[in-house]
């Protein structure tokens, strides 16, 4: 089947649109590697990579293969190598972090897709226009100034991609800084009702953009959340806010608060500091009173 210069600048379009995803996705580990290791150990599955090596050797090693691999396919060389090698990382990355993903079944789909793109690539390699055509030409010296028309208004799209991927990265990156979480930790029962307080505040001013509050108690504060404490009524107040309260596991075996005496609806973490530190990785702007 013979396709038309059309069709044939299609396949190109397509080899050069899909290469983008993996050489940003490449970048993102290589660059934001700490929210992509925190991402991968709080997926439903990560313990299944986790188990081969650590989180972040694994996002910085799959960030080289995306990388290398998504500028391969974008020239077409070693465009079947090159795509098997992206189907090697996705597949996993899929089955780990995408299965049970709390965000929904949309990324799992886009990974399917991916999938099904790669499956083209590596039977049909870059079809037309890549470098592995190029030096086939070579070979049987046929390459015409037609091929390198070709090349050029694929460069062109290209570099209009790029534009239009950056423009749309910088409104992602508005958008993802448009909205912004806060976490308090509060050490005495008298903190809680100033944390309320600022959670309240955040909340009616709109400069905060605020999408979430958390309160961790730790040290005596924890004292503020047992039943019959006259705190309640500022916990109630929180509530309403929408705040999410968290109490340090070891604060109440320091103080020898048992569980079962604190008011119903609160969360308890192992150990309130390295919870911070979590919520710090997930990009949580957080303060200590």
């Amino acid at each position: 089947m013979e396709f038309t210069p059309l069709q044939k600048i299609s396949f190109l379009v397509l080899r050069i649109m899909s290469s983008l995803i993996f050489i940003t996705a490449g970048l993102n580990h290589l660059f934001k590697t700490a929210g992509a290791t925190a991402k991968l150990q709080k997926s439903a599955f990560g313990h299944m990579a986790t188990a081969i090596a650590p989180a972040e050797s694994l996002i910085i090693l799959s960030g080289i293969g995306l990388l290398v691999g998504g500028l391969l396919l974008l020239a077409g060389y070693k465009t079947r190598l090159a795509s098997l090698g992206l189907l090697a990382i996705l597949i996993p990355i899929t089955l780990t972090v995408q299965v049970a993903n709390p965000e929904g079944l949309g990324p799992f789909f886009k990974n399917i897709a991916l999938i099904g793109m790669l499956f083209f690539f590596i039977v049909n390699g870059a079809v037309y226009y890549g470098i592995d055509q190029v030096l086939a030409l070579k070979k049987k010296v046929t390459f015409n100034r037609s091929h390198v028309t070709v090349l050029a208004v694929g460069l062109l799209l290209f570099l209009g991609s790029c534009t239009s991927t950056n423009s749309v990265a910088q409104t992602s990156t508005q958008q993802a800084t448009s909205k912004q979480k806060y976490a308090v930790l509060i050490s005495q029962p008298s903190h809680l009702k100033a944390a309320v307080n600022t959670a309240e505040t955040i909340t009616k001013d709109s400069k905060y953009n605020n999408d979430g509050f958390v309160i961790m108690a730790c040290g005596k504060s924890v004292e503020a959340f047992q039943k019959g404490s006259e705190m309640i009524q500022f916990i109630e107040q929180g509530r309403a806010l929408g705040i999410t309260y968290k109490i340090c596991g070891m604060s109440l075996k320091q103080f020898n608060i048992d569980k079962s005496t604190l008011i119903d609806g609160l969360e308890v973490e192992p150990n309130g500091l390295t919870y911070m530190f979590d919520l710090q990785l997930q990009g949580y702007k957080t303060v200590e009173l």
